[in-house]
């Protein structure tokens, strides 16, 4: 826990250094553009669907029923609309801002952390193209369908907060974990780191994925993930080669 403490804390940090700050200003730019479309587009169609599933689910959103609601009812119903359309509407925020950061954020900051600290990796990397869009394409499968099915759980006193923060959690270490090593550990060593997976990367992509949240600190979220989830893995990478050379037997000579 100390050790992704430490990690989440330089990431903070770096997130400030020239070089960064000029990537956190183009990926917020581009990032900015795409959701403020989606959001125009999909304003009106995403509160008619809410007030559809609440309305089946036996809320009345009439007029007539709004003029007589009690003041607990009209709280309720005033909550519960925009709350619904945060549902709907998060999966594509979230979704395209683990994107944007494991295709256009990581690159440029695996370059920065390997100048800086992890010049001795050698870089082994044997996944293609195709195994890279399988693995984000996977992770946003299972991203989108958890959501779909744990949507009646939001009903439930405080899932609305923990739910989308175990998820996004979930989506960011997955696709960070592949794009941060893709270029230096082979297949082999992405399985080991895989199967190392800690406590450690959890409690980073659930900071990271409750600060995403947070407004403005979400902006900086893409490049401040980027250079904490590469830090973590490039660490592991580092650890796993270093057990494979010691596991390795000791042939005396004669």
């Amino acid at each position: 826990m100390n050790n992704a403490m430490s990690i989440l804390f330089h990431a903070l940090v770096d997130s400030f250094r020239p070089k960064m700050l000029m990537l956190t200003l183009v990926s917020v730019a581009l990032a900015s553009v795409f959701w403020l479309v989606v959001i125009w587009l999909s304003i009106d169609p995403l509160v008619s669907a809410a007030t559809w599933a609440l309305g089946y689910l036996g809320l009345d959103f009439s007029t007539a029923a709004l003029a007589t609601d009690s003041a607990f009812m009209g709280w309720l119903k005033f909550i519960l609309v925009p709350l619904a359309v945060f549902g709907l509407l998060w999966p594509i925020v979230a979704t395209s801002a683990v994107l944007l950061a494991g295709l256009y954020v990581t690159p440029p900051v695996v370059n920065y952390l390997t100048e800086r600290e992890f010049r001795g990796i050698q870089k082994k990397g044997d996944s293609g193209m195709v195994t890279s869009l399988w693995v984000t394409l996977k992770a946003v499968l299972v991203f989108l369908i958890a959501w779909l099915v744990s949507l009646p759980l939001w009903l439930i006193p405080g899932m609305a907060f923990v739910l989308p923060i175990l998820l996004t959690a979930y989506l960011l270490m997955t696709v960070m974990r592949f794009d941060s090593l893709a270029g230096h550990a082979t297949k082999l060593e992405m399985k080991e780191i895989k199967k190392r997976d800690s406590t450690s990367a959890w409690l980073i992509g659930l900071v990271c994925a409750f600060l995403s949240f947070i407004p403005p600190i979400l902006l900086i979220m893409p490049v401040m993930s980027a250079l904490a989830f590469t830090r973590h893995y490039m660490g592991v990478l580092q650890q796993v080669r270093g057990d494979k050379i010691i596991d390795l037997p000791v042939i005396e000579s004669n």
